[in-house]
């Protein structure tokens, strides 16, 4: 077995979803294998987001127990999301699979750390450019590729459909 620990940053777009398959498809031929699939949210950002668009003032998006409340809830609605959207794709699969959502705004400095952190022998990312970029690689993939001790696999979207 080539890998034991593979940590998968997940943030729902069409190339961490390859990613993720691309994973899967690791993990089918080795049931030793242990999976770690992250989402990185910015729940600061989420939190004051969903206070606006509730049409709360600024004195209560800035409320700290408004604020904790509103945490709780966009937290648990994106486990809630994340579940949803991975679950099928790992429907049969024997290995060990970790599903942990963290919360900051630096996503690419976390990935590293939550890689060293883990014991990750390998992180398998979506390239996730965009714009008039596309198809040039995203600063997160980027930062990761740049600044991880383990073997980075960028997955382009539909490269394994």
């Amino acid at each position: 077995m080539l890998y034991d620990n593979i940590m998968i940053p997940y943030d729902g777009s069409a190339s961490a979803r390859a990613a993720l398959s691309e994973a899967v498809r690791f993990a089918k031929d080795d049931p030793g294998l242990t999976l770690r699939i992250v989402q990185i949210i910015d729940t600061d950002q989420l939190a004051i987001d969903k206070l606006e668009a509730e049409g709360r003032d600024e004195q209560t998006v800035a409320s700290s127990a408004t604020l904790q409340k509103t945490y709780e809830e966009v937290t648990e609605e994106a486990s809630k999301a994340l579940h949803r959207e991975i679950d099928p794709l790992l429907t049969g699969l024997m290995n060990k699979v970790y599903i942990e959502l963290l919360q900051e705004t630096q996503p690419g400095g976390q990935i590293v750390t939550y890689a060293i952190d883990n014991l990750c022998d390998l992180i398998v990312m979506g390239s996730r450019g965009l714009g008039a970029l596309r198809g040039i690689l995203g600063s997160v993939s980027s930062y990761v590729l740049r600044n991880a001790d383990v073997p980075v696999l960028i997955v382009k979207e539909g490269t394994n459909e």
